[in-house]
């Protein structure tokens, strides 16, 4: 009888580099609470704290901006949520 140990793997065990997904990194945000009286401030604090995350997409930017925007915010603003420009969405919104 064959010990099992000393069979060899008839295969790869874990599939190349190639063949595997990227890797995608998920980061947890904490942006500071929208100021009605003074955004210019909040929008300042908010690119810091894209900076120091590395956040540098504009669409990932928006997203991050819109879960964090209070609702009556959101509501004057539906129509930048809505139809957000393809390539400067966080622009528009901010």
């Amino acid at each position: 009888m064959t010990d099992p140990r000393n069979l060899a793997p008839s295969g790869p065990l874990l599939p190349d580099a190639s063949s595997r997904p990227p890797d995608v990194a998920v980061i947890q945000l904490r942006l500071p609470t929208f100021v009605r009286k003074n955004p210019r401030v909040m929008f300042a604090q908010v690119e810091a704290v894209f900076d120091l995350h590395r956040v540098t997409s504009e669409t990932t930017r928006f997203r991050h901006l819109l879960c964090n925007l209070p609702p009556e915010v959101a509501d004057e603003v539906a129509d930048v949520i809505c139809a957000p420009l393809n390539d400067a969405p966080y622009q528009r919104l901010k």
